[in-house]
């Protein structure tokens, strides 16, 4: 066990991957939710846009 151990140290890391591939379970859960975040995000910034513009039509300054 001990020269795997220190053959295993002395090999180069492993790539660290940042995100799971899209086809596994885990990689499809994480990019749904990404992508779901990121439309939740686009539509709350678009109701805020409207709703300034809606505010500044219908308020005199």
């Amino acid at each position: 066990p001990v020269p795997r151990r220190v053959a295993a140290l002395l090999a180069p890391a492993p790539a660290a991957r940042t995100w799971p591939s899209a086809f596994t379970a885990v990689g499809l859960a994480a990019w749904g939710a990404a992508a779901g975040a990121l439309a939740s995000a686009m539509s709350s910034a678009n109701s805020a846009v409207t709703l300034v513009l809606i505010l500044r039509a219908a308020t005199p300054l």
